[in-house]
């Protein structure tokens, strides 16, 4: 039996090995590397920065990579040889030149993150429904306006970051998400949220920061594990008294929306650290609430100060 010592020393080993690849990657020219004489040794691979317009088909010779770096390129498709990478689980692709979302990665279904960041994606493929170990996919800043109903079937995914689309809509698929903690929609177009968003009982944040919503579904004020909801620079008008059932709120943000008041029910946030209410066209809050928003009052409005202290 080996050793605790033993079994240390070669664990230590093996991340050498892989760091010692990923950096010697980033020292080599893209011909040394795709014509490696062991590519089925890299587990990492880091090609970020290197100005590339196509990935070589070699690709599909480092069939045990995990990790693949293609950052700060100029890549508008993937050939299809990386679906040989059957042990891939992270692809980051931010900062290139994508218009649609590319297909060749629907076919590996080890995937378990994948950031396609600061591209020009408009539309996203059905076929990202088979990749349902994902858990975690970021596709801000794109240009993407639809969302196929098959993002119901990433059954695993726990962070979805969309900021910066022109998305409108929301399918009701989204509530077969029921692992999601993070769920970032901020700087979209969407007026407003399917009832099966209130499926999402493990969220803990949701940000819908800067659309169009003009009320809340009620559907939202059942999500019990929420510890952040950023709602501001929205239309909305009017405040759930169930608010007071998110106890483990510590973040509210309800700044620049067109609320007048708040329901006395707020004090039951306990574990509230930041509540902005900020541009918003106040006439005065229930007599309950002025000392629990008086304790909160560090970032606030002078309007909102003036209306409390009255």
């Amino acid at each position: 039996m080996i050793s605790l010592q033993k079994f240390l020393v070669l664990v230590l080993v093996n991340c050498a090995f892989l760091s010692m690849n990923a950096q010697e990657a980033e020292s080599r020219s893209m011909s040394d590397i795709m014509n490696s004489p062991n590519p089925e040794k890299y587990k990492e691979l880091n090609l970020n920065n290197r100005s590339l317009t196509k990935l070589p088909v070699e690709i599909g010779r480092f069939v045990n990579l995990e990790k693949l770096w293609l950052n700060y390129n100029d890549l508008q498709s993937l050939p299809i040889e990386i679906s040989k990478l059957t042990k891939l689980k992270e692809l980051y692709l931010n900062n290139n030149q994508f218009i649609r979302f590319p297909l060749e990665i629907t076919k590996i279904t080890s995937l378990e993150k994948i950031e396609i960041q600061k591209n020009k994606i408009e539309s996203v493929t059905i076929s990202l429904g088979k990749l349902t170990k994902l858990r975690k996919l970021n596709l801000s800043y794109n240009k993407i306006d639809i969302l196929p109903m098959e993002i119901g079937n990433l059954v695993s995914l726990t962070d979805l970051v969309l900021f910066d689309n022109k998305i409108k809509e929301i399918p009701a698929e989204i509530g077969q998400l029921t692992k999601i903690k993070v769920l970032n929609l901020e700087k979209n177009a969407i007026g407003a949220l399917p009832m099966q968003v209130g499926n999402l009982t493990n969220l803990t944040d949701l940000n819908l920061k800067n659309n169009q919503l003009q009320a809340i579904p009620s559907e939202v004020m059942t999500l019990t594990n929420l510890n952040s909801l950023v709602l501001d620079k929205n239309q909305l008008r009017k405040l759930s008294a169930d608010i007071g059932n998110l106890t483990k709120l510590t973040v509210l943000d309800l700044d620049e929306n067109q609320f007048r008041t708040l329901p006395q029910e707020i004090v039951n946030l306990v574990n509230l650290k930041e509540l902005y209410l900020g541009a918003n066209p106040w006439t005065g809050f229930p007599e309950t609430t002025l000392p629990f928003i008086e304790k909160l009052e560090f970032g606030q409005s002078e309007v909102v100060k003036k209306l409390i202290k009255k």
